[in-house]
């Protein structure tokens, strides 16, 4: 068997780890013959550097430093050539490879002469991406060998053509680099991880694949100084781009190979899988099965179906970060939805919604072979508008089924079934049902009226404890809010607010002259124009905390002042012009430099609010007071 260099390469900003190093013999367990090469910056780690001088000293890797930064690519240059008849696999010093990962790369290399690349999948930064968590993590439960023993059984011998490869790890066929020539070492190690190399190569006549049976950790540690994280997720993102400019659009070669992993993990999981069913407009259902689907987390993982278009369903895994959805057309599919749920192990169906689903879906218990439970989060099951709601917006009354059939008759069913038939068709399935859960003792009565004996657990949905939110302090301004009159004072304020998180909120009691700008996160709120007479009324109607002027000009009277004062409610303003002169000695006042800084003109506002007294402190007030 012939032998095969893998190169350990350390580029410009990158850290060789350690861990890596060790990996490559700990996955020894190859029947291709390989020398390990240490290549490119190492210097600025003492101990790493000692250590593998050690290893080159017995033998067992060859280390080629890199005497400058910009020797990095020398150093791979060198490394190319130590053998120039033999392939070479280079790994970034970040990643780590499990039990036999070059036999695999070396079997997908070896399917044609005319293959010039084979990269794995990765955690993060490569051609083929598989990482459920954000932060490139694996999954829960698996280490790197576990999961890759998963893609080997998942996808075994399974090649995918890429119009280019790039990423942490890639395997070079020596024909292809001695074809593309002397400038292989700089392209590989340029900043697109290796996509510009086989970019080069494909342009040649050399093809690209994946091997989806391989996948290899890539660990992200902190950059040098500060130059590191930002530019390797631009790298990234740009060597990626470059893959997606040679595919069709919205297209992804190694979709099917991660479905595959997914199905696998999923079948294999220690934990129960359940269906939950619903409708696809979000809100309060979906708000529901996603916290309950996290609620049991520990112990089940989570499948939801939703409609997805004229008589087609999605499937995805309820979990953050996991990718797994799969779509099939209903009632044609049907089976082979059926037989995807028995070979992953379902346990039990919840049906939550039904609206826009295929008729047949309500079968799914019985074809599949499995329990189920049903929640009324409305009147699905006696009523096909879901909410006993009239053409008008109103409650319906609950009529009998001459109404219902006169109120269908306008706004048919989404099945085109009558109210008898529809009313039928759900007392099968709610008195089918191991449990009916009902939110509120109201939704179990109205259900009981129409279908006696079935039972229905009233259970209120389970909410998980929200931190108390901070009391806002309400800060209005009067009139019309113009930059003379501290409306650019006014948005600046606004982002240091939003910037610290305080608890302030902004209302122009009036119109402003220009717009706002770059105000879309902060709470900031615009009344409009409105009769003079009115201000009083609409201040009270307001109930702020407490009323600012941020003028930037001499005020020579204001009207609004003289409202505001007769308020009685805090003032905080700026100390130009009339303001300071009126103000002086009023109670609640606040006079503020006219040129403060925001972070100076927010600390005023909150300073000039009194916080309110608790509930306790009043009762005890009122006791002294009688006393």
């Amino acid at each position: 068997m012939e032998a095969l260099d893998v190169v350990v390469f350390a580029r410009e900003g990158k850290r060789v780890a350690r861990h890596c190093v060790e990996s490559v013999p700990s996955a020894a367990q190859a029947h291709v013959r390989f020398e390990l090469v240490v290549a490119g910056e190492v210097a600025d780690d003492p101990s790493l550097l000692r250590w593998l001088r050690e290893q080159a000293a017995r033998g067992r890797l060859t280390l080629l430093e890199a005497a400058l930064p910009e020797g990095a690519v020398s150093a791979l240059g060198r490394a190319l050539s130590l053998h120039p008849e033999r392939d070479v696999a280079v790994l970034e010093g970040e990643v780590e490879v499990a039990d036999n990962w070059l036999d695999r790369l070396f079997s997908h290399a070896s399917k044609g002469s005319d293959i010039g690349t084979v990269a794995p999948f990765a955690s993060t930064g490569g051609v083929a991406g598989y990482a459920p968590a954000a932060d490139g993590a694996l999954p829960e439960g698996h280490t790197l060998a576990s999961l890759d023993v998963v893609f080997k059984r998942a996808n075994a011998s399974v090649s995918v053509p890429l119009s280019s490869t790039h990423g942490p790890c890639i395997y070079f066929r020596r024909e292809c680099l001695s074809a593309v020539g002397p400038d292989s070492a700089t392209l590989i190690a340029s900043g697109d991880a290796g996509a510009s190399f086989s970019l080069r190569a494909a342009e040649i006549g050399f093809r690209h694949v994946l091997a989806a049976d391989v996948f290899v950790l890539r660990q992200r540690f902190a950059r040098r100084e500060d130059a590191g994280a930002s530019s390797d997720s631009h790298l990234q993102a740009e060597a990626w781009s470059l893959q997606r400019a040679r595919l069709p659009a919205a297209d992804d070669p190694s979709r099917s190979a991660r479905r595959r992993v997914d199905l696998l993990r999923l079948a294999e999981s220690p934990r129960h899988l359940l269906l939950f069913v619903g409708h696809g407009w979000g809100g309060g259902i979906r708000r529901h099965m996603t916290e309950l689907a996290a609620m049991i987390g520990e112990r089940c993982n989570v499948l939801i179906l939703e409609p997805a278009g004229k008589s087609a369903v999605r499937v995805f895994w309820c979990r953050p970060g996991e990718e797994f959805t799969a779509f099939f057309s209903i009632p044609t599919e049907m089976e082979a939805l059926t037989s995807m749920l028995r070979a992953l192990g379902l346990s039990r169906i919840h049906f939550h919604h039904v609206h826009g689903l295929p008729r047949s879906l309500l079968d799914l218990p019985a074809a599949a072979g499995v329990p189920y439970d049903c929640t009324l989060h409305d009147y699905y099951a006696i009523c096909p508008q879901y909410h006993l709601v009239t053409r008008e917006a109103r409650y319906c009354g609950e009529p009998d089924a001459a109404g219902c059939a006169a109120c269908l008759a306008e706004r048919p069913s989404q099945w085109g079934i009558d109210i008898v038939a529809w009313r039928g068709m759900f007392e099968e399935l709610l008195r089918g049902a191991q449990r009916v859960i009902a939110p509120s003792h109201d939704v179990a009565r109205r259900i009981a009226r129409y279908f006696p004996g079935v039972k229905t657990l009233v259970v209120p949905h389970p909410e998980a404890l929200k931190p108390r939110v901070e009391r806002m302090l309400r800060v209005v301004t009067l009139g019309s809010l113009s930059p003379q009159k501290g409306l650019r004072v006014l948005a600046s304020c606004a982002k240091d607010a939003d910037a610290r998180r305080l608890p302030l909120v902004f209302r122009i009691l009036g119109p402003t002259t220009e717009p706002l700008p770059g105000l879309q996160h902060a709470t900031v709120s615009v009344h409009g124009e409105y009769p003079d007479e009115d201000l009083a009324r609409l201040l009270a109607a307001e109930n702020p905390d407490v009323i600012w002027f941020p003028a930037q000009v001499p005020e020579t009277y204001s009207y609004t002042l003289s409202v505001a004062m007769a308020s009685g409610l805090p003032i905080v303003a700026s100390n130009l012009g009339a303001f300071a002169e009126r103000l002086a000695g009023h109670p609640g006042a606040l006079v503020v430099p006219w040129d403060a800084t925001a972070e100076t003109w927010n600390e005023a506002l909150r300073s000039a609010v009194k916080p309110p007294r608790s509930d306790a402190a009043q009762i005890m007030l009122a006791g002294l007071a009688t006393s």
